[in-house]
This record gives C-alpha cells, structure tokens and sequence, in this order.
C-alpha cells in the first residue's frame, strides 16, 4: 500500500471518528443546546430519519429506512469504486472521494445503529425579527457537501 492510499485512509478513519465523536457526546442526557455565534450559528439536537432537507421522512419507517440504506450504500460503493481507481493518481480527486466515503460512513452508521441520522449544525440568520435555518447537519454531511462542490469546481479546470 502506497503512502498516499495510507494517508486517505487515515482521513478516512478521522473523519468518520470525529463525525461519530460529535455525534456521541450530542446525544449525551446532559447536551445542553448552545448559540455559539448569536444570530448565526447553534449547536442543537436533532434527529433527520429522511435524508437532506428531511426528504423521505414521512415514508414509512421499514421503508424508508431500507430505502435510504439501499440507495446510500450504493452511493458508497460506486465512490469507494471510484476512489479505488483514483487513489494514485495526482490531484485532490482521491481525498475529496475519501471525504464523500467518510461521510456517507458516518450516516450509514446511524442508520444502521439507530434508524435515523444525529444532526446538531444549526446555521441561520436573523433579518427583520425572523430566523431563517438552514437544516440542521452534522460532520459527515459536510464532508459530503464540501467534497462534491470541490469535485464539481475541479471538474471544469482546463487539462
């Protein structure tokens, strides 16, 4: 194994250990809801049984929870596939790849242990008297994000 493969398997492994980490001491009896930055930015409990923006949340549960896992380890499989055939070759591709494994990992995970994600990001903003959320996220959805909009911008760089 190249130093390069152990290394993306070491972000790998602390990413999906810093996700579950979080996701641990959130669930905690004694978590206490925090804001963090006023108006901006709190650190909350919540629990997504859907996927993003709580899609498929109404499903039934053995449904959705078969479903979900289905098409999320597909997801997994098919990047893993992919990282796999990327992981020697120059460039950022293989990490962004690790980070989207990782993710999808860390919701798997719940999933399976719990039947529903651990979410605890709240990001918003105050305007007019009115909070405005984003929906709550945790670790592994932000690799995912982060790492799919670097794969698309790194995907129109001229070769």
């Amino acid at each position: 194994m190249t130093s390069r493969t152990t290394l993306q398997i070491g972000l790998f492994t602390l990413l999906l250990c810093a996700d579950q980490l979080s996701k641990w001491w959130i669930q905690q009896a004694d978590f206490q809801a925090a804001s963090i930055i006023d108006g901006f930015f709190n650190i909350i409990r919540a629990y997504n049984p859907g996927v993003a923006f709580s899609m498929f949340a109404d499903l039934p549960d053995a449904v959705r929870l078969w479903l979900l896992l289905g098409v999320t380890i597909g997801i997994a499989i098919a990047v893993l596939i992919w990282w796999w055939q990327e992981r020697l070759r120059p460039g950022i591709t293989s990490w962004l790849l690790v980070m989207i494994l990782a993710g999808a990992a860390g919701n798997i995970w719940d999933r399976i242990q719990l039947g529903y994600v651990v979410d605890f990001v709240d990001w918003y903003v105050r305007a007019g008297g009115v909070e405005y959320h984003w929906p709550a996220f945790n670790i592994a959805d932000a690799c995912i994000s982060v790492a799919v909009v670097l794969l698309l911008v790194t995907s129109f760089k001229k070769n």
